[in-house]
């Protein structure tokens, strides 16, 4: 994750799309044939494909559902705060 400058928040530097084209300058070649078929092999890893806050997000909100908003504020209590706090800042926006 990196973060953005001008608005705080997070960005998944990982993310991938089958609609952006690689960055060329003059002194770089275009991508080969082999370049290609690794693109289209990143773009099937989840690594790539599935956004991390997206993931977490969806899969805080199960826990709270499965659990229910008592127990799941019982089970963020025994969570450190500092990770309480690292996880709301990542999550804003959402």
């Amino acid at each position: 994750m990196t973060e953005d400058p001008e608005t705080g928040t997070y960005k998944d530097c990982m993310l991938m799309s089958h609609l952006e084209e690689p960055k060329v300058t003059e002194d770089e070649e275009p991508p080969t044939e082999q370049d290609k078929r690794k693109k289209m092999l990143a773009l099937k890893d989840p690594v790539h494909t599935v956004s991390l806050q997206q993931f977490i997000y969806e899969k805080l909100k199960a826990q709270q559902e499965m659990l229910g908003e008592q127990g799941f504020q019982s089970l963020m209590e025994t969570v450190d705060t500092e990770i309480v706090t690292q996880l709301q800042e990542f999550l804003q926006g959402f």
